[in-house]
């Protein structure tokens, strides 16, 4: 941990806890395998319409077209419901 910002090493360990138990969760909810690719991103949206920080997670699965699946709210914040409410 930096010692300098120490409070900025323990939110990029907090996001990518987090970022891992979507990951999970998302794998799960749709099966699957192996061979797709999930990231999950936390982007703030510019778009007036957009919440401002949001979750985004993608799904790649090898000869298909990418999913991209949207939720409304930071990533450290995001619960099994939320992501359930949008699959």
């Amino acid at each position: 941990m930096s010692l300098r910002y120490p409070f900025i090493q323990k939110r990029s360990e907090d996001l990518k806890g987090a970022a891992d138990r979507i990951k999970i969760w998302t794998r799960e909810a749709l099966s699957l395998s192996d061979d797709a690719a999930v990231t999950v991103s936390e982007i703030n949206c510019r778009d007036r319409a957009c919440p401002g920080m949001e979750t985004v997670i993608l799904v790649m699965i090898p000869e298909l077209p990418t999913r991209m699946i949207r939720i409304a709210c930071p990533l450290a914040e995001v619960r099994l419901a939320d992501l359930e409410a949008v699959l």
